[in-house]
């Protein structure tokens, strides 16, 4: 299921917790999609939302399991939350971490275990304040608290972690 652009639902993030690096916005012509294979809800790191006041050069939204990202919108990379991690060649790498991919490149985020991301050939893996991308210390359970009536329920969530009923 790819979505439609209008589809796409900002995270909004309270920025105050955050480092605020240099502010800088690269123009650029190519775009790059991400196809969420997991049985999670993902944060994607995309075009700068008009609603999102942030110094970031890209704003997060949610990506549902097994949605993809629009055609020509342009997707930067994903977000790995404080109580999961990255599968990185031989070794894993745990978050909060946002993962980088360049534009024109199309990828696909899996599961390896319920806690491991995998998403070969990415162009980078980041820190919080290595890049100007927001990249909180927020565990699985709390982007699903932040990303409340949008999740209404259980879907995407593993035993053990609830996200917000919908009301």
């Amino acid at each position: 299921m790819i979505l439609q652009a209008h589809e796409m639902v900002l995270l909004v993030l309270n920025y105050g917790d955050l480092i605020r690096p240099e502010f800088q916005i690269i123009p650029s012509t190519g775009w790059g999609q991400c196809t969420n294979a997991t049985d999670e809800f993902l944060i994607v790191y995309g075009p700068k939302h008009q609603n999102d006041r942030s110094i970031f050069d890209t704003s997060p939204y949610v990506l549902p399991p097994g949605a993809t990202t629009p055609n020509r919108w342009d997707c930067d990379g994903f977000f790995v939350p404080s109580d999961r991690s990255i599968r990185l060649w031989r070794k894993s790498k745990s978050g909060p971490l946002a993962i980088k991919f360049w534009d024109f490149r199309r990828f696909t985020v899996r599961s390896q275990r319920r806690t491991i991301y995998q998403a070969p050939w990415n162009n980078g893996v980041f820190e919080p304040s290595q890049v100007n991308w927001a990249i909180p210390n927020f565990t699985y359970p709390r982007v699903l608290e932040r990303i409340g009536q949008f999740v209404c329920g259980t879907v995407g969530t593993h035993a053990g972690e609830v996200s917000p009923p919908c009301g």
